[in-house]
């Protein structure tokens, strides 16, 4: 081979090399180390909702004596913008702020302190508690004015937030009251190729704290981790690869593109001639 030929063989090889190097490395992949075979654990982090304020409850008490059914479920109030819900919608599966919410269930509000005003019953403080509890403790007060209750209660504002590199960002309504972070991902449209599987931020406020846990989506022992099952009012916040973005917004970079571009493609005529 000339000197020539292994010049321009050594330059176009150096300029492939540099763009190879710009190139981030980044594993896309949720839980890449599972194993091929089959993988089974316990499931040791299970969460139960817990009642905080700003919850709106849908409360049904159901009896034998049929006029004690109107008293008892007479009190509950319409759920608007003025309920201080902060403009989430009620409407299944949508997310803040959807069309839909212009029709909204009954419930009633857990005030500041965690009380609800039931009728019948008075002031009950439901705050902190899960929703079996609440359940059982409105059962035993309803038992004292009639025989044999039946208790259904559900959060019919559960909301969790999903922001940052994903397709459909917002706040979301979970009709179940259950919802893990890949489920809460899913209603957002997935993370974009730019965000940071390795690092999704969890921030949550439970009794006055505000916490906030780094979930590696990449590793399976995420499944483990208190934070992968959201609670009420938990944002999701997954962050950009900074070097990605940066260079997509670079304008200079944009517009070298071309001319790096034709430079290569001429160096390759060259070549091929020479060749």
């Amino acid at each position: 081979m000339s000197r020539v030929r292994f010049q321009y063989l050594t330059l176009i090889c150096s300029i492939v090399l540099i763009f190879s190097s710009c190139a981030t490395k980044r594993n896309l992949v949720y839980f890449s180390n599972l194993p091929d075979s089959v993988y089974q654990e316990a499931i040791n982090n299970a969460v139960e909702p817990r009642i905080q304020p700003g919850d709106a409850l849908a409360i049904k008490i159901t009896t034998l004596n049929a006029d004690a059914n109107i008293l008892l479920n007479s009190g509950s109030l319409p759920l608007n913008n003025n309920n201080n819900l902060n403009g989430v919608s009620t409407s299944s599966g949508l997310p803040v702020g959807a069309s839909q919410s212009a029709t909204l269930p009954n419930g009633y509000i857990v005030d500041k302190d965690g009380n609800i005003e039931y009728p019948l019953l008075g002031k009950i403080a439901l705050g902190g508690l899960t929703i079996e509890a609440a359940r059982q403790k409105i059962v035993e007060l309803a038992a004292q004015t009639t025989k044999e209750p039946i208790v259904n209660i559900s959060v019919l504002n559960f909301k969790v937030t999903v922001i940052g590199e994903v397709a459909h960002p917002g706040s979301f309504i979970i009709n179940n009251n259950k919802v893990n972070v890949l489920e809460a991902l899913g209603l957002a449209g997935d993370m974009t190729p730019y965000a940071i599987r390795n690092d999704v931020l969890v921030i949550r406020e439970r009794n006055g704290i505000r916490s906030i846990d780094h979930l590696n989506l990449n590793d399976r022992k995420v499944l483990n981790s208190p934070y992968y099952n959201l609670e009420q009012n938990d944002v999701v916040y997954v962050q950009p690869e900074n070097k990605l973005k940066a260079a997509q917004a670079d304008t200079r970079y944009i517009r070298l593109i071309p001319i790096i571009t034709a430079t290569i493609s001429a160096l390759a005529i060259v070549l091929s001639r020479v060749l």
